[in-house]
């Protein structure tokens, strides 16, 4: 049924598989996602003993608990669980409860919870919980209903110290198997002087049959359900962990794809949003441009116009003026211009002087010239004619 944080399973596993399977389907499919599960087995499904051990840290005493254990169990230790709680710890010496469960029975109870990926955060016993309710109690003896069995536990201030399941769940008959139940958690060591003993509400009928069993002892009623605190012992095993943690890596891989999707997501969207607004841009520009080309193909053809009247309406461009120039540019009076020759673009001029030296000169002379700065120069080398003089051909360029 369920509890605070967990979940607590009665019932034996193996003689009652096929009902707790039904039992825990039906537990499995109402655990919330992402819940913290606690699963908390009976007394019946794990092997408890109590040991002896020298003192020691708590890795240490967990190889020795282990090694004690291999010698009672039927399974390796590769196939169990184990975990313990210490009772008593000295200098020397310590008295421990050690907890072993079967891998193959535990993975078959949980199969429900961990197909649906609700796998238990911690395992431990029930009456390790109980136990705990007890703190104050010097020694208490526990009776309370488990399944199909009837369960006594001995408690020493808040700490389990033994347990037995007692097949018969009727009054008559745990009252019959009760000292002998007594006297196998004396044997094991375990405290017999009650100072409480505490019988579970529901088995109210046998208050008075217990009170004979105890004597002076006081016995009273309590209420195992409820919030129970996270047990001392955790058996869940290493495997399961491992599994947890690639989960959690796995999860954690999901999520770090699905915040890049999403990144790359807002980024394919932005740069289409990008796009468009580009694309509008674009669109509004060419309706200016198209809406401006006829005042643009007016200015064009006004400039074209001036370009063609400007040689018309600039003086430094008329051709007297450029002839003036060119006269006053000649270096000496034997140098003759033979041919003038005028277009919108340029002017040509081509004579003969005496030497070729005076060629070069007058091409020198008209690059000086500051009136004529409106041009640029190009003559190839001068000419030498039969008479050594030297025909000159000179471009004067806008």
């Amino acid at each position: 049924m369920p509890a605070a944080d967990g979940w607590r399973v009665g019932g034996a596993v193996d003689t009652e598989a096929a009902r707790l399977a039904r039992t825990m389907e039906e537990a499995a499919a109402t655990v919330p996602a992402g819940a913290t599960v606690r699963l908390s087995l009976p007394v019946s499904a794990v092997l408890m003993e109590r040991m002896r051990l020298p003192s020691a840290d708590r890795e240490e005493l967990g190889g020795m608990v282990v090694l004690q254990l291999e010698k009672t169990l039927p399974y390796s230790g590769e196939e169990t669980t184990s975990g313990f709680n210490i009772i008593r710890q000295e200098e020397n010496e310590c008295d421990l409860l050690a907890i072993a469960v079967s891998n193959e029975q535990l993975n078959g109870l949980c199969l429900p919870l961990r197909s649906r990926r609700k796998q238990p955060n911690q395992v431990t016993v029930f009456a390790l919980q109980l136990a705990a309710k007890f703190s104050r109690e010097e020694v208490l003896a526990l009776i309370y209903r488990e399944a199909d069995a009837t369960i006594l536990a001995v408690a020493q201030k808040g700490r389990l110290v033994a347990a037995h399941a007692c097949p018969a769940t009727d009054r008559e008959g745990f009252l019959a198997e009760l000292p002998r139940m007594l006297l196998a958690a004396e044997l094991e060591g375990a405290p017999v002087n009650f100072t409480k003993v505490a019988v579970e509400r529901e088995l109210a009928g046998w208050l008075d049959g217990v009170r004979e069993q105890f004597g002076d002892v006081p016995v009273e009623r309590v209420s195992i359900d409820g919030p129970l605190e996270p047990g001392p012992v955790n058996l869940v095993p290493a495997g399961w962990t491992q599994e947890q943690r690639q989960e959690a890596r796995k999860a954690k891989v999901r999520d770090w794809l699905a915040l890049a999707g999403a990144i790359y997501l807002f980024f394919l969207l932005a740069a289409a949003a990008y796009i468009i607004w580009r694309q509008r841009q674009v669109g509004a520009i060419d309706g200016q441009v198209m809406a401006a080309a006829p005042a643009v193909d007016t200015i064009a053809a006004r400039k074209a116009r001036w370009m063609a009247l400007e040689a018309a309406t600039d003086p430094t461009r008329y051709p007297v003026e450029i002839l003036q120039q060119i006269n006053k540019s000649i270096p000496s009076a034997d140098l003759h211009v033979t041919i003038f020759d005028q277009t919108p673009s340029q002017f040509m001029v081509e004579g003969e002087a005496p030497t070729a030296g005076m060629a070069v000169q007058y091409m020198d002379a008209l690059r000086a010239n500051p009136d004529l700065n409106a041009f640029h120069f190009e003559s190839g080398p001068p000419e030498i004619l039969p008479n050594e003089h030297a025909h000159f051909r000179i471009f004067g360029k806008l």
